[in-house]
């Protein structure tokens, strides 16, 4: 659940003139050096003591950047937005209020980005967002897909799925069906080859025309690369760049393709979970039976689960 600051602010007419009194309220995790709750008066139009206080908060409710950077496991880390209190949009808001007024924030952008870093692969988010991603291979079958639609409907996730291009050509209508549902496309080449193994030539067109086809069927063109059984060399990296796509891998793998029983997809995600981790997953029974288990106990400790894209985007939430 995402937690936020509020100042309550409400104006009063005290003999002709307005009293402003405001409250400030923390909810659930604090922010870095947060205080305790600080009640404000604010009394005959005096803004004085409102922007002295909020002046403060700033300077204790103060998040600072995280560049991009290359860990020698993890490859390609990205980078993450600061946050610090907007004071002058905060006193705007208060001065006009007449119920519940959150405190501002502005994102603080950092020196280095995940485009400083050249082509890298991604195995994982920034670890300080609490967040994970589930990625959802499909280069085979539909059987399971409308069941998997159905869970990510009932706990309101959105999902990547990275659709291998053979497999879009067989089954438009569900691919249709997935990406009308709100869940976000990627690219899983186009015959599931080891791209490690084939030529730049081949390489490129397994990327290109599962990106065409996409485009035909969809309408879009994706920005994400997962490449077949996670092989990939440097080439491989470059030519999705080309493509202005990021590479993508995973952080844990449900090894679901192999039909373990659910209980242990579930036991090892779950016990494994962390923050800005990718869950590699496929549309097979034991999925289906994990996921009715796993998104819930996820949720409740904490875990917001997103598409890849938000997972690597630099925006931090208030409270995180």
């Amino acid at each position: 659940m995402k937690r936020r600051k509020w100042i309550f602010v409400q104006y009063f007419p005290v003999k002709q003139t307005l009293v402003a009194v405001a409250i400030l309220v923390t909810t659930g995790f604090l922010m870095l050096h947060a205080k305790q709750p600080l009640e404000l008066t604010v009394a005959h139009g005096d803004i004085k003591t409102l922007r002295e206080q909020v002046e403060q908060l700033a300077k204790t409710e103060r998040k600072p950047p995280i560049d991009a950077k290359m860990d020698h496991v993890w490859k390609a880390i990205p980078e993450l937005n600061g946050l610090e209190v907007d004071v002058e949009a905060t006193i705007e808001r208060a001065k006009t209020a007449h119920g519940e007024i959150p405190i501002v924030y502005r994102q603080v952008p950092p020196k280095i980005k995940l485009d400083d870093l050249g082509p890298q692969p991604i195995y994982r988010g920034n670890p300080e967002k609490r967040q994970m991603a589930l990625m959802i291979n499909v280069a085979w079958g539909t059987e399971y897909i409308p069941q998997i639609l159905d869970i990510l409907k009932t706990y309101h996730v959105k999902s990547t799925f990275f659709f291998d291009g053979s497999w879009l050509q067989k089954n438009p209508d569900v691919a249709k069906a997935i990406f009308e549902a709100g869940h976000e496309i990627g690219n899983h080449a186009y015959s599931h080859p080891d791209m490690a193994r084939v030529s730049r030539e081949r390489a490129l067109r397994e990327i290109t025309r599962t990106n065409d086809l996409i485009k035909q069927t969809l309408g879009i063109t994706p920005a994400l690369f997962a490449p077949p059984s996670g092989s990939y060399t440097e080439e491989t990296v470059k030519l999705a760049a080309s493509q202005n796509m990021r590479t993508i891998l995973w952080t844990l793998d449900t090894v679901d393709w192999k039909k373990p029983p659910s209980e242990v997809i579930l036991r090892k995600i779950v016990s494994q979970a962390t923050n800005g981790a990718l869950v590699l997953m496929h549309p097979t029974a034991p999925t289906v039976g994990a996921l009715r288990s796993m998104i819930p106990e996820l949720q409740k400790k904490g875990y917001e689960l997103v598409t890849v894209s938000e997972l690597l985007s630099p925006v931090r939430q208030v409270g995180s």
